[in-house]
């Protein structure tokens, strides 16, 4: 995320749309509004690595379906869902969703722009640590990246890739990688062979290899 403090706004009551442009401008961002979700997704000029205020009621395309097909293509991101909706039940579904945090109509304005800018600082100075030469792991996001290059990964090839870059000067064993699962039954010597597989597969495209070694286990190759 640049030091340009762009954020996105998705929401369809258009009074609440301007008071949040207004205070937010007052903050120094720059603000891109949105009244429905066809409108966002049909836009060609929306901003990229910015932050995201998305309302859960709009029509048609409802906001937790609007999160979840940006976190497809924008891991990093912070998103904000808002909502008048309040209940335990209610935020639980927002943030399982893909959203960082959760905000209730009618909103604080302070909390909410000192909110806006902790999640816009938190990224931004991620991003400038990510320098694109040479290999970054990005927890964060379960991403890899290599001289600009970023690989998305599930949870689990991430927590495998991890411990294989981290013991990357010896073999890996099966039961070394299994035990990075704590009590995650699903975690067999099957399993780990499954997503060593796709994970070969991924980092083919930043050409780095999985070298198995036979009766040890897996070693990457830089």
């Amino acid at each position: 995320m640049s030091k340009q403090k762009n954020i996105v706004i998705i929401e369809d009551e258009k009074d609440i749309v301007e008071s949040l442009k207004y205070i937010l401008e007052k903050n120094n961002f720059i603000v891109t509004p949105f009244l429905s979700a066809e409108e966002f997704f049909a836009a060609k000029n929306c901003p990229t690595h910015c932050v995201y205020l998305v309302d859960w009621n709009l029509p048609g395309i409802k906001g937790v379906d609007i999160i979840k097909a940006i976190r497809l293509k924008d891991k990093l991101s912070p998103i904000f869902m808002i909502s008048a909706y309040n209940k335990p039940e209610q935020i639980i579904e927002g943030l399982k969703s893909g959203a960082d945090d959760y905000l209730t109509k009618p909103f604080n304005y302070d909390e909410l722009i000192v909110r806006v800018e902790n999640a816009h600082s938190k990224v931004s100075n991620l991003n400038e640590n990510l320098i694109n030469v040479g290999l970054k792991l990005i927890p964060e996001a379960y991403s890899v990246m290599k001289d600009g290059v970023t690989v998305n990964l599930t949870s689990r090839e991430f927590i495998i890739f991890q411990q294989l870059h981290k013991n990357q000067k010896t073999p890996s064993t099966r039961e070394e990688l299994i035990a990075q699962f704590e009590n995650d039954l699903e975690m067999t010597a099957r399993n780990i062979d499954v997503h060593i597989f796709s994970l070969r597969k991924k980092m083919n495209k930043i050409q780095i290899g999985i070298e198995t070694v036979w009766g040890t286990g897996y070693k990457l190759v830089l």
